[in-house]
């Protein structure tokens, strides 16, 4: 930073010498040498702009990268029915990152996020308010200068980007416009070989972060949060590769959310839990023994309690599997490849009693994981999907998704991506029939099929174009909890992006 200063500085000064000979029509030879060398700087910056971050000459360490993403999207729910709705919009993201490498030890970095909504604004004079620090933290490395027993260990301290495996329990949700980011540190051992282990600690949630002004302080919820409870996510998870193309990833992650900011039964109960997910990713590709195999195994399982508002614990016991393979037939034309997945979350078979048997994913990227509509989370869930994908030419990608989606046990929720109840569910429901008639009906357990088509192709250097369509075919379990109308929906998009 002191060299960016001193540049910065020694322009401003080169720039107001040199204005001011022009106004007197005097310009010193020296004066004239030192702008050239400048404008040579500059003009050697400018020259690298193809080729991803950009190193400012004389900065070391320094790289600068940016981001700019534009989504159109529309919506139509074609159920035709007076819930049904058509919404079309314009998503814009840009990030700003600046890498330093301080130096050996030392490592830091920041990226700056603008998001917003074509129109939303309702104003061409513009507002800071949607900027934010999606990232921002430092990097303590090669620990070995300090003791023997630190080599291969590091240290991350600040705000990031946390995701590990396949995003199915922790992930950075990239796909939404203003995405996730985590705050807290992580101890990391990498052997650079075949082992990596991380510890992590996120704080989520502080009703109470000390007397900082425009900070939650004494009995006042932290601003934005809307009520008083706490949360820490916190864990191991690691993997290591037992042969080439093939790796081997156990985990456990530990949720902790408090009832309430002090347990006074005194205030509005606020639910909490304390949730343990273990269990291990196994993934292959480009194995030298299955030469076009890829596939992915994941088995979780969760324990704990929860806290209701109600002051009631009720023990978790859950478990959740993902299961996939497919084949890329590399000597072919166009290198198809072919595949399956089933993906699986357990519900709860009975909401009434004191066992908690519905999955939670905790974090994740939900998106492509069950579905471009991003209308199911990895809960209450039976899922199989068939996949096909092309590559036509280098630059260009083609990929086909069906999906079938069935609800693991009815008397639990359909649960949106993000974990909220999309429909209740339960045994048996009733229904209008005609004018002022009623039917009770049995719930059924299919939630519908999806059909996600997308075409990916690389226009230019450093900007990509990717275009997608999905329709949801809404199964009976829509039907009987929504009075017995349907509700289909189509989906489609075009996202260009530029990344520098």
């Amino acid at each position: 930073m002191l060299k960016i200063r001193n540049y910065f500085i020694a322009f401003a000064v080169v720039f107001a010498i040199s204005s001011a000979y022009a106004v007197i029509g005097v310009q010193d030879a020296k004066a004239q040498s030192t702008m050239g060398d400048l404008i040579q700087r500059i003009e050697a910056l400018e020259s690298k702009g193809g080729g991803g971050n950009v190193t400012a000459p004389k900065i070391k360490g320094l790289k600068i990268g940016f981001s700019i993403r534009h989504r159109a999207e529309l919506r139509d729910d074609n159920s035709g029915n007076k819930n049904s709705a058509t919404s079309d919009f314009t998503l814009q993201r840009m990030r700003l990152n600046l890498d330093a490498n301080v130096n050996k030890n030392v490592r830091g970095y920041v990226q700056l996020q603008d998001v917003r909504t074509w129109g939303a604004e309702q104003s061409t004079a513009g507002n800071l308010a949607r900027v934010d620090l999606i990232q921002g933290y430092v990097d303590l490395r090669n620990l070995g200068d300090v003791s023997s027993a630190l080599e291969n260990v590091s240290v991350r301290l600040g705000r990031w980007q946390a995701w590990y495996g396949n995003h199915r329990l922790i992930g950075h949700l990239n796909w939404a416009n203003e995405a996730r980011g985590f705050d807290g540190t992580r101890v990391r051992y990498d052997n650079k070989k075949n082992a990596r282990i991380d510890l992590f600690a996120f704080t989520i949630q502080e009703d109470q972060t000390g007397g900082v002004s425009g900070e939650g302080s004494g009995s006042v919820a932290a601003p934005g949060s809307g009520t008083d409870q706490d949360e820490y996510l916190w864990g191991m998870y690691s993997q290591f590769k037992p042969a080439s193309g093939f790796i081997v990833e156990p985990y456990l992650i530990i949720r902790n959310r408090s009832r309430d900011a002090d347990g006074d039964r005194s205030v509005a109960a606020i639910a909490g839990e304390q949730r343990y997910t273990y269990g291990a990713r196994i993934a292959g590709k480009k194995m030298p023994s299955l030469p076009g195999v890829d596939f992915t195994l994941e088995q979780a399982w969760q324990s704990g309690k929860t806290e209701a508002t109600s002051y009631r614990s009720t023990s978790i016991d859950a478990f959740a599997g993902a299961w996939g393979v497919g084949y890329t037939f590399s000597n072919v034309g166009w290198s198809p490849r072919i595949g399956y997945q089933f993906a699986y979350a357990s519900g709860d078979d009975d909401t009434l009693d004191r066992d908690d048997e519905s999955f939670d994913a905790i974090y994740p990227t939900g998106h492509a994981r069950m579905g471009y509509l991003d209308f199911h989370s990895w809960q209450n869930i039976e899922a199989h999907k068939i996949e096909f994908s092309a590559k036509p030419s280098k630059k260009l990608l083609l990929k086909a998704d069906l999906w079938f989606f069935e609800a693991d046990e009815e008397v639990d929720d359909w649960y949106s991506v993000g974990g909220g109840t999309t429909r209740s569910g339960g045994d048996q429901t009733t229904i209008r029939v005609g004018a002022g008639g009623s039917q009770l009906v049995t719930i059924d357990d299919e939630y519908g099929q999806e059909l996600d088509l997308t075409v990916k192709y690389k226009l230019f250097k450093n900007f990509g174009v990717v275009a997608g369509y999905s329709h949801y075919f809404t199964g009976d379990f829509m039907e009987d909890t929504n009075n017995g109308l349907t509700r289909d929906m189509d989906w489609a998009y075009l996202m260009t992006s530029l990344k520098f």
